[in-house]
Parts: structure tokens; C-alpha cells; sequence
């Protein structure tokens, strides 16, 4: 039987508009949410942290694409790509979920980052913005 063992999450922004965040080009990024986590030392080798990501954003100009980066502590653990027209279809609502497995135990911080990969194109974060963390022993 599965067990949530922990949970936590992080809102910086609830609606759009509430943040206007220029995603910066690649190799540069930005951090768009961030919290912690606790494994168990008994769930060292039988969990699951399901991160879950929602990132409300638009293109600016031209088209391009924009690269999610999630990070434990300082690793990264999964990225992923999308692509945005700043004419027809303008704003955008991503979400991400992310299934880390075995993590050690302890403490852990998780962070959701964005950089743009297309130079000459632009794109900006408006919100929401959400991350949450749940801890399954499995």
C-alpha cells in the first residue's frame, strides 16, 4: 500500500499577471519556484517524490522555444522543452510532473527553473506559478 510520507508546496504567483519575469538566455536561467522536502531514512530505497509544476507564460517576440529545468539540491533531475509564437498563439500555461525515484534520505530542496534557447526571440513569465512535492513510500 502507498503512503504519502511528505508534502509541501510553493505559490509565488496565484493568477496571471501577477509576475512579469523576462526569461533570460540560455546558458543564463531563472529560478521560478523552489521548496524542501524530507525522506525517512526507513524509505531510503522504496520512495517516489512526485513533483508537480503549472507556469503560466507568454511569447514576446518572434518564435522560439523555452527550456524547464528542475533541480534536488544542486542536480539537475529533468528538463524539457517548448516552443512559443509570439503572434498567433501568444500565452501559454505549462505543466510539468516530475517522478524522482529512491531519492536519499534527508533533507532535499527542489527548484523549477527557465531559460530561453532561441537567441533574438523573447519570452516572459506572468503566472500563476506553482511546485508542489509529495513523498510517496511505495
Amino acid at each position: 500500500m502507498t503512503k504519502v510520507l511528505n508534502y509541501n508546496v510553493s505559490v509565488p504567483a496565484v493568477v496571471t499577471d501577477a509576475v512579469a519575469i523576462v526569461v533570460p538566455q540560455t546558458p543564463a536561467k531563472v529560478i521560478l519556484a523552489e521548496l524542501g522536502i524530507f525522506i525517512l531514512p526507513e524509505a531510503a530505497n522504496n520512495n517516489r517524490v512526485e513533483l508537480k509544476a503549472t507556469v503560466g507564460w507568454k511569447g514576446t517576440l518572434g518564435t522560439g522555444s523555452v527550456l524547464f529545468r528542475v533541480f534536488r539540491d544542486n542536480q539537475e533531475i529533468y528538463y524539457a522543452r517548448e516552443g512559443f509564437e509570439s503572434s498567433f498563439e501568444q500565452f501559454y500555461l505549462t505543466t510539468l510532473q516530475v517522478i524522482d525515484i529512491n531519492a536519499a534520505p534527508g533533507a532535499h530542496g527542489y527548484s523549477l527553473y527557465i531559460e530561453k534557447l532561441t537567441a533574438g526571440a523573447a519570452a516572459t513569465v506572468i503566472g500563476p506559478i506553482n511546485l508542489s512535492a509529495t513523498v510517496y513510500e511505495v
